[in-house]
């Protein structure tokens, strides 16, 4: 078996159980990692900011590739190391096409997520109600969020549009098809864009450069449409038992599901070996 040094995992859906928790085989399992020697981290789409609720530095968790491969950053220091931003000319744009659906629209700029109030008390409308504790504990507040987003039109990470529905996205995106962004689906009715070639597997291949950690001695971990990228670039890519077909077809292999051990399995079977 190759020997890998890093496992990386994507959070909702994988490091997290249906409850939004980390189980705790996962941070038993962890830690097993990080007293090894493993360098441990996340890839995922989330703001540097919605992971404050986790205990990542109990985990040994130290590094994060946050807002899909555009925020690098060191949880211990606090810092972050690395990012990459949407394309000033285009933020108009999409801010103009957001106008055309009923959407929620978040904004990320250097880790830290931004969106109106108003919007997170309707998140159920938008289908991601699971997610409004969260964003009350941890997003900043624009007054207007598209007023927000043209004012720092150079330093946006990464934006996310939330519809009411799968076919409302569908419109978004061929509104937007043809611009120099790269796009994926997240959750039920959610379109994710960042910058050009920039995704959850360029977030693992900066990650490794930036440690010094060959990417075929990389593990990532994942279960959606949107870590397929860092499922084909990782050394090993690991798709849990709950993933959808996509996922699964890009996996080398396939483990349990998020709410039966699946990161314990792969931490003792295929980091620690």
């Amino acid at each position: 078996m190759p020997h890998y040094r890093l496992a990386a995992f994507d959070m909702d859906g994988t490091l997290l159980n249906s409850d939004k928790e980390i189980p705790a085989s996962a941070i038993e399992a962890c830690r097993r990692a990080w007293k090894a020697g493993k360098i441990l981290a996340l890839d995922t789409g989330r703001a540097v900011s919605e992971l404050s609720p986790y205990p990542f530095s109990e985990m040994g968790i130290r590094y994060g590739s946050c807002a899909c491969g555009t925020v690098i950053y060191d949880f211990t220091e606090r810092k972050v190391m690395a990012t990459r931003t949407i394309p000033q000319d285009l933020i108009p744009i999409l801010v103009d096409v957001s106008r055309q659906e009923d959407l929620m629209l978040q904004a990320m700029v250097d880790g830290v997520s931004y969106v109106e109030a108003a919007d997170v008390e309707r998140m159920e409308h938008f289908q991601m109600g699971v997610y409004q504790s969260l964003y009350r504990a941890t997003s900043s507040f624009a007054e207007d969020i598209r007023v927000f987003a043209l004012e720092n039109a150079g330093r946006i990470n990464k934006i996310n549009m939330y519809h009411a529905s799968p076919e409302s996205r569908a419109r978004t995106l061929a509104r937007l098809s043809g611009l120099p962004l790269d796009f994926t689906f997240a959750e039920t009715t959610s379109l994710e864009t960042t910058p050009p070639g920039i995704s959850k597997g360029t977030g693992l291949a900066d990650l490794c450069e930036l440690l010094g950690v060959p990417i075929e001695e990389a593990i990532g971990v994942g279960d959606a449409f949107n870590d397929v990228p860092m499922l084909k670039m990782a050394g090993l890519g690991v798709a849990m038992g709950n993933s959808n077909e996509e996922a699964l077809r890009a996996a080398d292999v396939v483990v349990s599901d998020n709410d039966h051990d699946g990161i314990a399995e792969i931490i003792d079977k295929y980091l620690l070996g």
